[in-house]
């Protein structure tokens, strides 16, 4: 994944890097209180809760600004680890990320690169 970086840097003059180092800063897992968090009302929002739409309003700015997007992790029992999956429900949020339409469900982030 380095590797790949630096070739993409060398090839985008000026490329902001944003990186997340789920061994360094890990993702919490969404539980009850989380998912709570994010289904209340902003105005009805405790503070604990408000730090928590904090965090995933971050994941999802980040997420939003980046053209490309490379992921590197090892993989555990034939599965992703449970750190992205974690990023994923962060990042996935109906109305922001994604919409539900007949058909199932939208991406709205069109023209990332990944």
């Amino acid at each position: 994944s380095r590797e790949l970086i630096e070739r993409l840097a060398q090839a985008s003059e000026g490329i902001e890097l944003i990186e997340r180092d789920f061994s360094k800063e890990p993702i919490p897992h969404l539980d009850g209180a989380r998912l709570g968090a994010l289904f209340t009302p902003a105005e009805a929002r405790s503070a604990e809760q408000k730090d928590v739409v904090a965090f995933a309003d971050q994941l999802i700015d980040e997420l939003m600004q980046a053209d490309t997007l490379v992921i590197a992790l090892p993989m555990y029992n034939f599965s992703i680890h449970s750190m992205l999956k974690a990023w994923i429900g962060h990042v996935g949020r109906a109305g922001v990320t994604f919409q539900y339409a007949g058909t199932g469900s939208v991406g709205l982030l069109s023209g990332k690169k990944a």
